[in-house]
């Protein structure tokens, strides 16, 4: 008795963790497949929408008029037919064409296809009925010349109060289908009568989900919907409902025969899988369209929801297995314990006095090492702070070197000015008015001139915070080459500058930017003052983006850098200056300002002779690409 009533019991539990597992599983398989179909249902919608105002417009355009009441002229036939051809093209529309009172096509935008409505009467299709009733119309049907499916929105063309035709925009929905074969869910479009117009197999379209009625029949021949298709009902066997959730649905296998039907559309791609929707289950879940006259069906294969119960009952079952196997070790091992126990209390005391004494270890290692790190980041920090004021010195330096060739840049315009102003009040005197204005146009000139060099300088000089972002790379070329034009001069130095004609940027520092190429450049200048008078005095500059990299290179006619001496160029205190010119920290800065950029630098002696620097920096196209 006990073993069947253990027996009775556990089948009861088996059912209702089987019952709840199902449950909890549909529901989690409807959740995910309602997330599916509200995308699916808005994506049509949207599909719908973009053209539902085309024919709108149309309407009001009136040439139109001249062409549905036939008073337009051969010219003006072929004009209306390449503009309908262009706007089609515009907006991704099937075919865009103009009717008669008669539900003759006029003008079409397939005018010099094989398949053109030209001449073509379509006055018992419904969007015509209702256009010519001055109202909205919208239908979708198989289309009788192209036989491609579409749906087709109508609005009438007023010429006062009468209607004299009809524009209409057809747009193609197949197309729409192949996005839903790359879900894990299958998707129906029925129309009222339960036809299949769209699904994401091509199998079911054109289908009915029911046999029809005779009264569908002969109203959708009347409208010639789907052009005599036979339109032959699935073999579909509708389930139990579930509650809130839709309904448990499947498919005999007859519903999928492997020959061609004339239902299929001959644009449908092949299947992959044949029969495979033969003799499944799907949760099926639907949701009306009712401005389009549609409703949409998912279906959801329920292997997941076997699977998940399956696995419960396996669990279930192996954690009852354990369960006994445990308590039969249990029984035998228990014998066993009270020997053991004195054993295992000692070797649990020796344990603790091991753990104890390691803990104190680990301690007393802890606190060393917390020590460790608190003066390892104190002196990061004073390397840090160290580094920001030699990168502050470095350019103060640099503004020092310039500042005898800024001060005569300063001097002229200060002195032309004079001399403008003078001669203005002298013209002013005379009623020259019209020199003198010239005179304090020049001024104003020079002045902007002023206010450019002391920008320059004041960009420069200010500290700038370590933080990254979008740098325009030419302007930082051109603006360091405007703070050493001076001493470029006085050198007779010529700086060629290759850059792209668009806007190039990369991941960087204004103001530090600028700093990197016035350390290079000023290294350039005094590489070539080193060289001899009579070789080649020449700096070139490059930038370009290769390889999703910004690559900035600077090289001069100098006599290039010994060997010996390039893994050692970027260290802190190595030059190859005479002693009190330089302290070798130039490059040393300029190495580490490039690292803050997450770039880098690297020096080369090319073959012309030289030395050349290149740095490679993130380009921020990229950078707004991954944030994106």
């Amino acid at each position: 008795m006990a073993v069947l009533a253990a027996g009775a019991l556990a089948a009861a539990m088996l059912w209702s963790i089987a019952h709840w597992t199902r449950t909890r599983a549909i529901t989690d398989l409807a959740a995910t497949s309602g997330h599916v179909l509200t995308l699916v249902t808005e994506t049509l919608a949207g599909e719908l929408a973009k053209h539902r105002s085309t024919p709108l417009l149309l309407s009001h355009n009136p040439r139109l008029i001249r062409i549905v009441t036939g008073a337009a002229s051969e010219e003006e036939l072929s004009a209306a037919n390449s503009e309908l051809s262009r706007l089609a093209r515009v907006t991704d529309a099937s075919d865009i064409y103009l009717m008669n009172t008669a539900g003759t096509t006029v003008a079409t935008s397939n005018f010099d296809q094989a398949h053109t409505f030209i001449g073509q009467n379509f006055s018992y299709r419904p969007y015509f009925i209702e256009a010519m009733k001055g109202r909205f119309g919208r239908y979708f049907a198989l289309g009788t010349t192209s036989g491609e499916r579409g749906y087709y929105f109508a609005h009438p063309i007023f010429e006062g109060r009468y209607v004299v035709g009809v524009a209409v925009v057809k747009i193609q929905v197949g197309q729409i289908e192949d996005s839903w074969r790359a879900t894990d869910h299958e998707i129906m479009v029925i129309d009222e009568d339960g036809v299949v117009f769209l699904s994401s197999r091509r199998r079911w379209v054109l289908r009915a989900l029911a046999p029809l009625t005779r009264e569908a029949r002969q109203r959708i021949a009347a409208h010639r919907r789907y052009d005599g298709r036979e339109l032959l009902p699935l073999s579909l066997d509708m389930g139990e409902p579930v509650d809130g959730v839709g309904r448990i649905i499947s498919f005999k296998a007859a519903s999928a025969p492997r020959h061609a039907t004339p239902s299929q559309p001959t644009s449908a791609k092949p299947d992959d899988d044949g029969d495979s929707a033969s003799a499944r289950n799907y949760l099926m879940q639907s949701r009306a369209m009712l401005d389009a006259g549609w409703t949409v069906h998912i279906l959801a294969n329920t292997r997941s929801v076997t699977r998940q119960v399956n696995t419960a009952l396996a669990l279930v079952l192996a954690t009852f297995a354990a369960l006994t196997l445990a308590a039969i070790a249990v029984y035998q091992r228990r014998r066993r314990v009270a020997e053991r126990l004195q054993f295992q209390t000692t070797v649990n005391a020796e344990l603790e006095h091991r753990v104890a004494l390691r803990t104190d270890e680990l301690t007393r290692a802890n606190r060393q090492l917390e020590a460790e790190v608190g003066e390892r980041r104190r002196t990061e920090n004073e390397l840090r702070q160290t580094q920001s004021e030699l990168v502050q010195a470095s350019k103060l330096a640099a503004l020092g070197q310039m500042s005898a060739g800024l001060s005569h840049e300063l001097n002229q315009p200060l002195a032309a000015i004079r001399s403008y102003a003078d001669n203005a009040r002298k013209f002013m005197e005379r009623e020259r008015y019209d020199t003198a204005n010239s005179n304090l146009g020049l001024i104003v000139e020079l002045t902007e001139r002023m206010a450019r060099i002391i920008r320059q300088l004041r960009t420069y000089a200010r500290k700038e915070p370590t933080t990254v972002r979008p740098t325009p790379v030419v302007r930082a070329i051109e603006e360091s080459l405007a703070l050493l034009h001076r001493r470029i001069d006085d050198a007779g130095i010529t700086v060629s500058v290759d850059v792209p004609d668009y806007d190039l940027t990369a991941i960087a520092g204004e103001v530090r930017l600028q700093q990197v190429l016035v350390n290079l450049i000023s290294n350039a200048l005094d590489a070539i003052a080193a060289a001899k008078p009579s070789s080649e005095r020449q700096i070139r500059i490059a930038a370009r983006e290769e390889q999703d990299a910004v690559v900035i290179r600077v090289a001069d006619s100098g006599p290039g850098i010994p060997p010996e001496n390039l893994p050692s160029v970027f260290d802190p205190f190595f030059t190859t200056k005479e002693v009190g010119a330089g302290l070798g920290l130039g490059l040393s800065i300029t190495y580490g300002i490039v690292q803050q950029f997450g770039g880098t630098i690297s020096a080369r002696n090319p073959d012309g002779g030289g030395a050349e620097f290149k740095i490679r920096l993130r380009p921020a196209r990229a950078e707004a690409e991954n944030a994106a």
